[in-house]
């Protein structure tokens, strides 16, 4: 439209004088026929057609190809380049294999160098300065992560640190070295194994129960989810070390954090398949009296609250018959809370709303219920 615009102000400034001109000018207005395309405004005798722009280098995907790019463009603009290749002298070459060696880790040589300094943790008293021994974790927390690493980790002498780490009189080693633990055993069959076997678990579960740390009760309570985590044997260090009742208490904590990984452990170990014994084991405790009590509170938390109806689901799997006895006692007032949790929930809580629809009607199906024989 822009173009078609400027052509005939064109025409009206500058008529043509010539049957040739008229000829290689714009079509009659009045013509019905129309252009298949809009062509551009006519260009005057004075100025430069415009050249089409020179083949562009490719564009880069790796270092290599970084380097010819700006060759190529270097080239383009009229640089030139002679790459001249000559050998290294003793100086230059020194410098390079030191720089690329600045670039590399030792990783196991770094582990012992922080296993070393903890080692002499035991020395250190409440006064003094532990940062020494904090930067040591955390270059350890560093490399751990991977599971080779944590394994050369057990085989180089490095859980030999837990125990005085973790009885430190300072709260930044203790949760420090929980947190490390956490990663040692996360998934990590050989390292659960190996913890469980060092007697640290009993520690740990104290650590959870009783530590006046914040941030080492829940640095503690994630490492023991990280332990029993697929690990069937860690159940009878918990059984022996009445770690039930520590994560019961856990859930009752003001501290939402810890409330929160207690109530996602708990609601692992009552979802776990063949697990009537243990959840035998829950009922008898009280767990679902303390779950329906904290799901009726004011100021229950999302997270929470998703975690209680995980753990009341689980115990209710497969008409379990105990906890479906448990959950009827009138006392608990589970179905009006039930209720009242579905009037709160909202369309985007889709899951917890059909864990509570479950729990209505397994709970409080107005179906004669199957007792046992």
């Amino acid at each position: 439209m822009g173009a078609s615009h400027t052509r005939k102000r064109n025409t009206k400034m500058n008529r043509p004088t010539s049957n040739s001109e008229k000829t290689s000018g714009e079509s009659h207005p009045s013509s019905s026929a129309r252009p298949l395309s809009i062509e551009g405004p006519r260009t005057s005798n004075n100025q430069i057609p415009p050249q089409p722009l020179p083949e562009q280098p490719r564009q880069p995907t790796d270092l290599q190809g970084l380097l010819r790019f700006a060759i190529e463009a270097s080239q383009a603009e009229g640089v030139t380049y002679e790459p001249q290749f000559q050998p290294l002298d003793e100086e230059k070459k020194k410098f390079l294999t030191e720089a690329l060696s600045s670039l590399t880790v030792n990783v196991i040589e770094e582990l012992q160098k922080a296993i070393k300094i903890l080692s002499n943790v035991v020395d250190l008293r409440p006064d003094d300065d532990s940062s020494k021994y904090d930067a040591a974790l955390e270059r350890i927390a560093e490399f751990v992560d991977s599971i080779d690493i944590a394994n050369d980790f057990y085989k180089i002498g490095g859980f030999s640190i837990f125990g005085p780490c973790l009885n430190s009189s300072h709260s930044s080693i203790r949760w420090r070295t929980a947190d490390i633990i956490a990663e040692l055993t996360q998934n990590n069959p050989f390292c659960q194994q190996r913890i469980l076997e060092c007697g640290l678990f009993p520690i740990l579960l104290g650590m959870v129960d009783k530590d006046p740390s914040e941030a080492a009760r829940i640095k503690s309570l994630y490492a023991i989810s990280c332990i029993v985590r697929g690990q069937p044997m860690s159940l009878q260090y918990i059984d022996k070390n009445d770690g039930y009742s520590v994560l019961l208490r856990a859930m009752q904590s003001s501290v939402k954090k810890l409330q929160i990984k207690s109530a996602f452990l708990l609601s692992s170990l009552c979802n776990k398949d063949n697990s009537d014994n243990l959840k035998i084991t829950f009922v008898n405790m009280g767990l679902i009296e303390q779950a329906a009590g904290l799901l009726a509170s004011d100021n229950i938390s999302p997270e929470i609250r998703e975690q209680l109806l995980s753990i009341l689901t689980g115990l209710t799997n497969n008409t379990f018959l105990p906890a479906l006895r448990e959950c009827r006692r009138p006392e608990l007032c589970l179905k009006a809370t039930l209720e009242q949790c579905l009037k709160e929930l909202t369309p985007e809580n889709k899951e917890e709303i059909d864990m509570c629809h479950q729990l209505l009607d397994k709970i409080f199906s107005d179906n004669d219920i199957v007792e046992e024989r």
